[in-house]
């Protein structure tokens, strides 16, 4: 049930007064830093929505609450494209969005990441959510506001603030090195891992090489223990070892979305240090071409 949530008591009586109007259709905008908790609200509104047993809230037990939260409900419908949903996605989902229910009530359409989309897909997006069919329901998740303005004002707009450090059981510490991460901490805990024991700096291609392959979380740990090695030391490395370090990470991978990943990581260890302002115009540079190799030198020997 909605009480039952860990955080965030504002949204969650927000989600309660909406279940309680009974809207035919809508289109929503979950916002925050943490993208495993927006889609956990997410997961949870629509449960609400669907729920069998409840009116205004969602049991969790009942068939439909049980089949979204293991999101293998027939009108449950996700996109979640790393490099940003395609315009042909978009399509695909105006035709399921037209026709019949599979389960014989309301649809759920959740998009991950929605500042990613190229303009054409926001465009064909826009189209979709101005005049939603009856039953359908768009739960859009994105880390910040920076989306088409007119996407945003035929949105209602859901803050979602990340959980505490006591919220999620942990110190000060392991919630920072996380990012106050929901997913990761709670993965963290799980697993037998000391974050104080170092990683070296020069290592980071093996990490990296580990998780594009894996994708486990120990291997992120590494990188980011990695990149906090390398900021720790970076006053008594020399020119050609901050080149080196740079240039391992552009030979572990060509995944932009690690790359994204890195400096994203750099730019919140170091944000309370000089320069933060340029190192985020240097991060948001990854969303267009340029030379990796020269990025990553530039950035490097510059901090």
């Amino acid at each position: 049930m909605i009480k039952d949530i860990i955080s965030n008591e504002e949204v969650k009586e927000f989600l309660k007064n909406e279940l309680k109007i009974g809207k035919n259709s809508g289109t929503y905008l979950f916002y925050g830093s943490d993208m495993s908790l927006l889609m956990e609200f997410a997961i949870y509104f629509s449960q609400g929505l669907c729920c069998e047993a409840i009116s205004g809230d969602f049991c969790g037990q009942c068939d439909t609450c049980k089949k979204i939260q293991k999101l293998v409900y027939s009108d449950l419908e996700i996109l979640d494209n790393p490099d940003g949903i395609k315009v042909d996605e978009i399509r695909e989902l105006a035709y399921k969005s037209s026709a019949s229910s599979y389960e014989g009530g309301k649809k759920i359409f959740i998009l991950k990441n929605i500042s990613k989309m190229k303009k054409e897909a926001s465009n064909a997006l826009l189209k979709l959510i101005e005049e939603p069919n009856p039953g359908n329901y768009f739960i859009l998740l994105n880390g910040n506001l920076n989306i088409l303005p007119t996407i945003k004002s035929r949105s209602i707009l859901v803050k979602i603030k990340n959980r505490s450090a006591k919220e999620l059981g942990v110190d000060e510490f392991t919630y920072s090195f996380f990012r106050g991460n929901s997913e990761d901490i709670l993965g963290f805990k799980s697993m037998d891992i000391k974050l104080e024991e170092g990683y070296p700096y020069g290592e980071i291609a093996r990490a990296i090489r580990g998780y594009e392959e894996s994708g486990e979380l120990k291997f992120k740990i590494n990188i980011y223990k990695a990149i906090r090695d390398f900021v720790n030391n970076r006053n008594y490395l020399k020119t050609y070892e901050k080149i080196y370090f740079a240039e391992e990470i552009v030979r572990a991978t060509s995944d932009r979305n690690i790359y994204r990943e890195i400096v994203s990581y750099l730019v919140n260890f170091m944000g309370d240090l000089n320069g933060l302002e340029e190192r985020l115009t240097m991060k948001g540079m990854l969303r267009f071409p340029i030379n990796t190799r020269a990025f990553f030198i530039n950035l490097f020997l510059d901090i």
